[in-house]
């Protein structure tokens, strides 16, 4: 049975049953409201979501003193959409400032650090990262047993996190452009227009060890998505406007800061009732692969880019399960 909701709602913690746990520093003010929304599952620990405030830097801390969080994980993808706020990421040797509208993509062995400017809404999406498995049991424990963190036995039961500490970063400061682990929507790797809907390549998957890649589907209003029968549960992170999304007999709409989750074979469309960014964070289907070759096809073959079994043929290559992208006037 599936027991996971449609449409979850970041922004309605209480409305969609998400519990949060803070964190305080030493003097009292709050560290973090970190929230486990979704375990990951599989071999990959896919679909694994955290809604998290990543709050301001206390009184009297400086960023460099902030930047003493600095870490690495030997597994594990990491990627946040900056929701609100601004803070300073460091990684790689460099400083920069990243804020509301920017995507963060983290790799094993990355160190990475971060000193928030201001109160930032952190939403992480990952896979094969184990520091945050079982995150929701952990959380459910802490939830009953405040204390529990501090009992050598619950370390011990709940497993080693895959966190490797490092000292405080030597950094330059450098453009956020420069930072190959920041992406935004305005820098795609690659872009297609189709009749309605831009597809955006923010994240491809040789950054993601294969498994996963990021592409967003800019979406004006009326635009309409059609699923056929696909192998995998989809997953999509609604960043602006709203959408409704048609499934067998049932209708569910979602709006800015909603993940929407689609079990697997059910056909399904998404029709945009505003202009709308759809983020397909599942990251399973071939897109990238699939748009470089129907790119190639318009601009060199058009004969065969108009031949309906070519395209199926290359459909069927990459495993796109879309049956039809068409706009409307809803």
């Amino acid at each position: 049975m599936w027991n996971i909701p449609y449409v979850i709602d970041l922004d309605d913690h209480e409305g969609s049953g998400i519990k949060t746990l803070i964190r305080y520093h030493a003097n009292g003010e709050p560290e973090e409201e970190m929230s486990a929304v979704l375990d990951g599952e599989g071999p990959h620990g896919l679909y694994n979501i955290t809604d998290t405030v990543m709050c301001k830097m206390p009184t009297g801390v400086t960023p460099e003193i902030a930047s003493r969080m600095a870490h690495t994980h030997n597994t594990g993808w990491e990627l946040f959409f900056v929701d609100s706020g601004s803070m300073y990421l460091y990684t790689d040797g460099r400083r920069c400032i990243i804020k509301e509208g920017d995507i963060v993509n983290l790799q094993p062995a990355q160190m990475h650090s971060m000193a928030s400017i201001e109160d930032v809404k952190w939403r992480g999406f990952f896979h094969d990262l184990d520091s945050f498995n079982d995150a929701i049991a952990v959380n459910a424990v802490l939830d009953l047993i405040p204390g529990a963190n501090d009992d050598p036995e619950f370390a011990k039961a709940k497993g080693a996190r895959d966190f490797i500490k490092h000292e405080q970063p030597v950094f330059t400061d450098v453009p956020v452009e420069t930072v190959n682990a920041v992406k935004h929507p305005d820098r795609p790797l690659f872009k297609y227009e189709f009749d309605g809907v831009t597809a955006k390549v923010i994240v491809p998957r040789y950054e993601n060890g294969g498994v996963t890649e990021l592409v967003l589907a800019e979406m004006k209003k009326g635009a309409k998505i059609e699923w056929g029968y696909h192998t995998y549960r989809e997953q999509y992170y609604i960043r602006k406007g709203k959408v409704r999304i048609d499934m067998g007999n049932e209708s569910f709409t979602a709006h800015k800061a909603c993940v929407v989750n689609i079990p697997k074979l059910i056909p399904f469309s998404i029709t945009a009732l505003e202009d709308a960014e759809v983020y397909d964070v599942g990251g399973q289907t071939h897109w990238f692969s699939f748009l470089l070759d129907y790119a190639s096809l318009a601009t060199f073959t058009p004969e065969r880019f108009n031949d309906p079994a070519e395209i199926a043929a290359l459909k069927e290559k990459f495993n796109i399960p879309v049956k039809a992208i068409t706009t409307g006037n809803e």
